[in-house]
Order: C-alpha cells, then sequence, then structure tokens
C-alpha cells in the first residue's frame, strides 16, 4: 500500500523522491577546500589536502549512485560519470527530475575553486610583480624587524635611496631575490630582500644583504644602513603624523 501511494505521488509530481545526502557533500566540497587551504602552511599540505578533494567528490557520487540503487531506480544511464562530479550531477537531477539547479550550483562554486585557489594566485607571483608586493608591504612584514610601524619598505626605502630607487627580481630555488639599487650620498647602495616562496605560501621575508659600492657590509655597517633606513625614517614619519606613544623597533 505504501509503495502504491509512493508511485502515485511520483507521477503526479513528476519527481523521484531519494535523500541527497551525499550529492550535497559533492557540491560543498570545493567551497571547503578553498576554506581549509587557508591553513595549509606549505604546498605540500595544500597538495594533499586539495588530493582530498579531489578523490572525496567521485567517491560521494559513487555513494549517492548505490543509494539510488538502493532505492531500486535503474542507474545503468549514469554509467562511471561519478568520477566527474558535475557530469554526474546533471545526469542524476535528470534521472530522478530533480532541481537542475544543483547542476549549476556545482559547476559554479567548481569553476570558483580552480580559479581562486592558492596554486592558481601563487602562479601570478612572477619576478616581474614580486618588486610591487616588496614595495607596498608593511617593513613589520620583514623577519628581521621588530617594532611597530605603519610604514612600507617602499616609504623607507625611497627615503634613503632617493624615489629614483631602482627595484628588480630574480627568481632563485627558493623563491625570490629582490633588490633595491640606489645611491645614498657619494655610495651606490643595494639593499637586497630574500623572499622564499614554494608557490602556494610565503614562508620567510627578510633582508639578506646590503653593499655599497659593490662591497657587502659587514655587521656595523648593516646596523647603520638599516638603521638609518628604516628606524629614523620610522621616527621622522611618527613624529610628521603626531602619532600617539612612541615604541621601539629593531632591524637586525
Amino acid at each position: 500500500m505504501f509503495t502504491d501511494n509512493q508511485q502515485v505521488q511520483g507521477q503526479s509530481t513528476g519527481k523521484i523522491k531519494v535523500p541527497g545526502g551525499y550529492i550535497f557533500y559533492a557540491l560543498f566540497l570545493p567551497v571547503i577546500g578553498l576554506f581549509l587551504e587557508k591553513y595549509a602552511y606549505s604546498a605540500i599540505v595544500a597538495i594533499i589536502m586539495w588530493a582530498l578533494v579531489i578523490i572525496l567528490m567521485p567517491l560521494s557520487c559513487y555513494l549517492d549512485k548505490r543509494m539510488l540503487e538502493k532505492h531500486e531506480i535503474d542507474t545503468i544511464n549514469l554509467g562511471k560519470t561519478y568520477l566527474l562530479a558535475p557530469l554526474y550531477v546533471y545526469k542524476r537531477q535528470k534521472l530522478v527530475r530533480g532541481d537542475p539547479a544543483l547542476c549549476i550550483v556545482i559547476v559554479v562554486l567548481c569553476i570558483g575553486a580552480i580559479l581562486t585557489n592558492g596554486f592558481v594566485k601563487g602562479s601570478r607571483v612572477t619576478a616581474d610583480v614580486v618588486p610591487d608586493i616588496v614595495r607596498n608591504s608593511p617593513i613589520t612584514q620583514l623577519d628581521n624587524f621588530s617594532g611597530s610601524s605603519v610604514n612600507t619598505i617602499d616609504e623607507c626605502v625611497s627615503k634613503y635611496l632617493g624615489k629614483e630607487a631602482e627595484w628588480a627580481a630574480e627568481k632563485t630555488d627558493y623563491g625570490f631575490m629582490i633588490t633595491a639599487a640606489g645611491t645614498h650620498g657619494s655610495k651606490l647602495t643595494e639593499i637586497k630582500f630574500r623572499l622564499e616562496f614554494d608557490g602556494f605560501t610565503y614562508h620567510s621575508f627578510r633582508i639578506f644583504e646590503i653593499t655599497e659600492n659593490g662591497e657587502e657590509l659587514d655587521t656595523d655597517g648593516r646596523k647603520r644602513v638599516l638603521n638609518d633606513c628604516f628606524i629614523d625614517y620610522k621616527k621622522t614619519a611618527d613624529a610628521d603624523s603626531s602619532s600617539a606613544g612612541e615604541s621601539s623597533s629593531e632591524v637586525d
């Protein structure tokens, strides 16, 4: 009697009523992946995380197909489409005469995850754009800077080397070496920044080397330049902007 009523209801509504739990797992896994990658501290961790997403999406579709079969729905037309989640959702909704909006949702979410994940963003970090990234970074992002400041690296370097300072970046095995070159007094000065980047996230960002007239400075000379470039400029900028309070800063 129950079976007959269900069939009549199905015929009147044109839909086959089945649970949709597994299919919703497949729908939202791309969003979950984007959320979790924020906590990935290296490219390897992010690769493992996205690999799990790629594995779980077809698995969710496969379990959904098995669920349909348990409800005595003929899934022969679905074949192995569960290996490609968007295609499976399309054919599945067509089979059960379900809401086609789910097809659009999973396509949008998958495209969004592909275009906005950390690896795609990391591929846009090249030697051409890295200098601008470094220049616009606050000096507080430098690993060998301690203290507080609202000044950017470009503001400090431009004050020390002049606004005509030239910036360049070189791709290395560990990431990038960025060089700011200009003249301070009568000396040609280069300040080199080491940026460790694995293609997904930044690991280290520090001032690596300072040279004057082609010669690398020793510890005392290095401290002199760093203090003049970053600390003294910070104090001057803070005084000009009448910042409340006074903080101590140091660059190693």
